[in-house]
């Protein structure tokens, strides 16, 4: 029978690094030793020596997931994708069995067709798994094919009532790992480690969670199976023919999200009012934890007369500004003519690039959907959507938060400054709140800060009488798109909004998200060349 090709996926597998194309060197950290199968273990990076031990009984009890209850605690330990979904298959009939099973497909590769010239690229087939019922998921497993295989990466993430959070584990070494809970990824020493150096924030992700889903099987592209080699097995598996579209993936992962979010505010808000765990939650608001990748909803391939939309977030934080605190400017979304963005990229030498293959698989042009950049992450906005909800924050005090150095959506050092001035407690209502307790601190400091302190910005942005700050804020807005669209009008202005796109997939590329070449398009650009800014007229300079 014609076999999988199996790909590898260095990233997750411990040690949960690789060398980095990018230039950037990234830590390595010795193989962990292979343990007696049939226990469970725990290693939490940052808590745990390597490498590992068994977990406690008390500590067995204390997950109530259904990966555990359902298997790990009855002593099944399955350790490959066909033998955990047969396992829980056996759990079906159970009040607590998961009966019902969607498949989802990503990869990066996977609009380029197969031929003996591509046969050794690494496309980057991904699968994810969700088991749940009565429409609500509650067990995630991500890996990639063959599917028999004991050896190729097998991670769950699954949702635990009573912790209020998502637990992870880790099949290797033929034994299953408990990693640590959503808990453990928002305070030193785990921070950052172990699952959690994508997983930053303890939720789900999905990185390209909106229309058109780029790497993803969706309703906005198919990834057909001639991407595989002909006698390829998965061409016929149902995890691959039975395959659901992405846009179902992103319902199920903002619900997780929300439903995290949900779980740790009620957790920080206490009986008396208080607010713990004020600066994690802020962090979310004022700097970029992690990011999402939006694209134009238009292919980069097509009539040259066609236009593309590039997406707002490379200019402005929308679904923040727009969405949360209700700003309404009034502007036509940016545009340009496709041909005259493929003239751009073609200046700037933009292509496709896998360097980990030998020799490196080099494409000319973009990914399949043009205008590809990160974006503010959902998560980050998530929390940022549950704070007003609660009244922990005003929608004026967030928008002022928000329209310090708005023309930078990601990375901006200027709101990251502010994040020195949240206190680490404060009450939900009442002359204690957030907003109250910064307001004041920055006051009593302002006279002593540079001219032009972002502190200055907030500060001139909070005076705005109670009438006007929305309009004053839609209108700076509207001037700063009209800009925008001049410069995309421009070819040297379309030029260097390229270079500034290509500027943020830099620092994506920096990240532990940043799994697979493929995933954005690359440039000429030098990979540690200065982070790139945009101004209030639409300039782009160095971040210096």
């Amino acid at each position: 029978m014609p076999m999988t090709a199996s790909q590898g996926f260095p990233t997750r597998i411990w040690p949960y690094r690789r060398p980095s194309a990018a230039g950037i060197a990234l830590d390595q950290t010795a193989p962990l030793a292979a343990l007696p199968p049939g226990l469970l273990y725990r290693f939490v990076m940052g808590f745990d020596p390597a490498p590992g031990r068994e977990m406690s009984a008390p500590e067995r009890a204390a997950l109530r997931d259904p990966f555990a209850t359902l298997l790990l605690l009855r002593g099944l330990f399955p350790l490959s994708l066909r033998a955990l979904l047969a396992a829980l298959d056996q759990q079906n009939a159970v009040p607590d069995g998961l009966p019902e099973q969607l498949s989802f497909v990503v990869a990066e590769g996977g609009q380029i067709q197969w031929s003996p010239e591509t046969a050794t690229l690494n496309r980057g087939f991904r699968f994810v798994v969700a088991r749940g019922r009565a429409g609500s998921f509650e067990l995630f497993v991500s890996t990639g094919a063959p599917f028999d295989s004991e050896t190729q990466f097998l991670q769950v993430l699954a949702w635990d009532p009573v912790a209020g959070a998502f637990q992870y584990y880790e099949r290797r070494t033929g034994s299953w790992f408990w990693a640590g809970s959503s808990w453990d990824a928002l305070a030193e020493p785990t921070r950052g480690r172990g699952p959690f150096d994508s997983h930053v924030n303890g939720a789900m992700v999905m990185k390209e969670l909106e229309a058109p889903w780029l790497h993803w099987d969706s309703m906005a592209q198919t990834i057909p199976p001639e991407a595989l080699a002909p006698d390829d097995s998965l061409r016929s598996d149902p995890l691959f023919t039975g395959r659901t579209g992405a846009q179902e993936l992103e319902r199920i992962t903002r619900q997780g999200v929300d439903r995290w979010t949900d779980a740790r505010l009620g957790r920080l808000i206490g009986a008396d009012d208080r607010v713990s765990g004020v600066v994690p939650l802020m962090r979310q608001v004022l700097t970029t934890t992690t990011v999402n990748i939006a694209s134009a909803r238009q292919t980069s391939a097509g009539s040259d007369d066609e236009p593309l939309f590039p997406p707002l977030e490379l200019f402005l934080n929308r679904k923040a500004l727009l969405n949360l605190v209700l700003i309404e400017p009034d502007f036509a979304p940016p545009t340009v003519a496709r041909g005259r963005y493929r003239r751009a990229a073609e200046a700037l030498n933009l292509r496709l690039i896998d360097n980990f293959q030998e020799p490196p698989f080099v494409k000319s042009g973009d990914v399949f959907f043009a205008w590809a950049v990160p974006e503010p992450a959902f998560e980050d906005l998530n929390v940022l959507d549950h704070l007003l909800r609660r009244g922990v924050l005003s929608r004026r005090f967030a928008a002022s938060l928000l329209m310090v150095d708005f023309t930078n959506p990601i990375g901006s050092r200027r709101r990251a400054d502010l994040l020195r001035w949240v206190p680490e407690e404060a009450d939900a209502t009442g002359a204690g709140r957030i907003e109250a307790r910064m307001s004041a601190a920055i006051d009593a400091a302002l006279p002593g800060l540079p001219a032009d302190a972002s502190e200055r910005d907030l500060v001139a942005d909070l005076a705005l009488p109670d009438t006007d700050w929305q309009a004053a804020f839609a209108a700076r807005i509207e001037r700063f798109m009209a800009a925008v669209q001049a410069q995309l009008d421009s070819d040297d202005g379309l030029l260097e909004l390229m270079r500034l796109a290509d500027s943020r997939r830099r620092a994506f590329r920096r990240r532990p998200l940043a799994e697979f070449d493929l995933s954005l398009p690359w440039t000429d650009i030098a990979p540690d060349a200065p982070f790139l800014r945009l101004d209030l007229e639409a300039r782009v300079s160095p971040d210096l």
